[in-house]
């Protein structure tokens, strides 16, 4: 990566977890690194590791909810030179009722979140607007962008972060600058083990009954690495995109894996694709969603033998079970290929076809191309249908 306004990252909250791995992510990636976070012995270590990998590294002792700490933190920062990333990491996390929830944990919770991430990024912006080149990489949560059971305080910090991401990345469109936001559900690290042991004693379960009502409750099937959301940062602190992304919120839930600029969709339902994948959602700009032609296949990967009209049936399904899993919905869905081997029979099959296409779709009617093929590559199989949707 060659930012052109210099090779300095700034990440705060950076002793542990995903600052940590984030941190040396972009190291990796050519960055010479400030850390920060408020015990000195963790950033400290974490300076030392990054030396040894032949980067220049200094370590910040900031507490991110001070104004006059992180402005501090600016000046030490600046020693090292000009600060082409920001990435926003250090958080608090807490769990119980809205009725219990106290002043003072809503405030910590805000500050901490929200607060600091707004005081670093107010900081940092100016210079990297005088220079036209910088990245604002905000590290939120899935819980930013919906609610959630005893999460009243967290996700309300969340949504707070999630909406400074927007409204900053709304001001500095056009400018080089870009601000984005990472969501990650649950992640493998300390922060998510304390809130399996608050569980435990909440509730007497074993910590694996209770991590897994935690992946359960954000709809996730494994913890997320530490390593992946570091990865969606560096993707997103791509300073060789020639359309950077802004204003995006990258969701990281375990099934959508980052590659670069797009995220892959691979719906377990459908089974394992091979050489493949089922769908390619982009990062940035809009948030489009290329869906692989879907015949009616099971979960096997096979096209069993059926009619045209329950092929079509299933087929639709399937580009609709990828469209979901991307968190979409039909009225997303923009464009339709489909793809015959019988012209004369998709004729004949008219009304019932329209049939299973409102039962699926309602009214919703995309832009459609329709194309005769001698054949497709399984050979049971009659019909395929490709899409393309735009998710809000």
């Amino acid at each position: 990566m060659n930012p052109p306004a210099g090779r300095v990252a700034v990440v705060t909250g950076a002793g542990r977890g995903i600052g940590a791995a984030t941190a040396r992510a972009l190291a990796d990636a050519g960055f010479d690194m400030v850390v920060a976070a408020r015990s000195r012995d963790q950033i400290e270590r974490q300076a030392a590791e990054l030396t040894a990998m032949g980067r220049r590294a200094k370590a910040v002792v900031c507490d991110v909810t001070s104004e006059a700490s992180v402005q501090a933190f600016a000046r030490e920062a600046a020693e090292l030179g000009p600060v082409a990333v920001l990435v926003n990491n250090a958080g608090a996390a807490g769990s119980m009722s809205l009725a219990r929830t106290s002043l003072e944990e809503w405030n910590r919770l805000i500050a901490v979140n929200a607060t600091g991430a707004f005081l670093c990024t107010r900081v940092f912006l100016p210079g990297m607007l005088e220079r036209q080149w910088g990245r604002v990489v905000n590290v939120a949560s899935t819980a930013g962008l919906s609610g959630g059971k005893y999460l009243a305080a967290y996700s309300a910090a969340k949504h707070a972060l999630v909406g400074l991401t927007r409204s900053a990345a709304a001001e500095v469109a056009g400018t080089g600058v870009t601000v984005n936001a990472v969501c990650p559900g649950f992640v493998d690290t300390e922060m998510t083990a304390e809130s399996v042991d608050r569980i435990v004693a909440k509730t007497g379960r074993t910590r694996e009954e209770a991590l897994a009502a935690a992946l359960a409750s954000a709809g996730q099937t494994r913890l997320i690495s530490a390593a992946e959301v570091a990865a969606a940062v560096v993707a997103l602190a791509n300073g060789a995109a020639t359309d950077p992304p802004n204003g995006e919120t990258l969701v990281l839930d375990g099934r959508n894996p980052v590659n670069g600029r797009f995220a892959i969709v691979n719906p377990e339902e459908l089974g394992a694709p091979r050489g493949w994948n089922n769908g390619m959602l982009a990062t940035a700009g809009s948030r489009t969603l290329f869906i692989a032609g879907q015949t009616g296949r099971d979960g096997s990967g096979r096209v069993p033998a059926a009619d045209f009209v329950s092929q079509f049936d299933r087929a639709l399904g399937n580009v609709l079970a990828v469209l979901r899993r991307a968190g979409g919905e039909p009225g997303d869905l923009g464009r339709f290929t489909i793809y015959v081997t019988d012209m004369a029979q998709y004729r004949a099959s008219l009304k019932p076809l329209g049939e299973v296409y409102r039962r699926r779709m309602g009214a919703h009617f995309p832009a459609m191309a329709l194309v005769e093929v001698t054949s497709l590559v399984d050979p049971q199989a009659v019909v395929e249908i490709e899409a393309t949707a735009v998710l809000g």
